[in-house]
């Protein structure tokens, strides 16, 4: 069936997609119920990480076309949603282990201000980026198992 020699351009499509969305979602939010703002620097441009995830995943969208092509090119997709899979849990490792951990309530007392209570909680942003890595990576196993075009289209 010649339909099915498009689905993992169109997973790999889809990955990169998600995580172009991904990166512009946040990292970590306050929790609803709680007041305060996270001033993380990250509100302006995108930073140098996220804009190359962008660029890894539409490395993976011509990895799986080329793969169409080439089947050992179908390991790109794979490499490229590892990346991203490892900067997501890398991102969440560090939060965990950071100064204010996530999940659970601490009090601040800002200069000049009363003392609060804020709890920290991972946003939208690795949640997303895992997807978009599985589907890259869902891209290149499906590539891998295409046969690849050779020559003249035959019946």
């Amino acid at each position: 069936m010649k339909s099915n020699r498009l689905i993992p351009v169109v997973m790999a499509a889809a990955g990169f997609v998600t995580i172009v969305v991904g990166i512009h979602q946040g990292l970590v939010h306050v929790a609803p119920g709680y007041e305060g703002t996270i001033m993380s620097g990250w509100d302006g441009d995108l930073s140098h990480d996220e804009v190359l995830l962008a660029q890894l995943g539409a490395v993976g969208v011509g990895g799986a076309v080329a793969a169409l092509r080439w089947k050992r090119l179908a390991s790109i997709p794979v490499v490229v949603g590892s990346i991203v899979l490892f900067y997501a849990f890398r991102a969440i490792l560090g939060q965990f282990r950071s100064s204010y951990p996530l999940y659970r309530e601490y009090s601040l007392q800002p200069p000049g201000s009363q003392e609060y209570t804020v709890m920290i909680i991972l946003g939208a942003e690795p949640f997303i980026l895992v997807v978009g890595g599985l589907l890259l990576m869902g891209a290149g196993i499906a590539g891998s198992k295409l046969e690849p075009l050779r020559g003249k289209a035959t019946r």
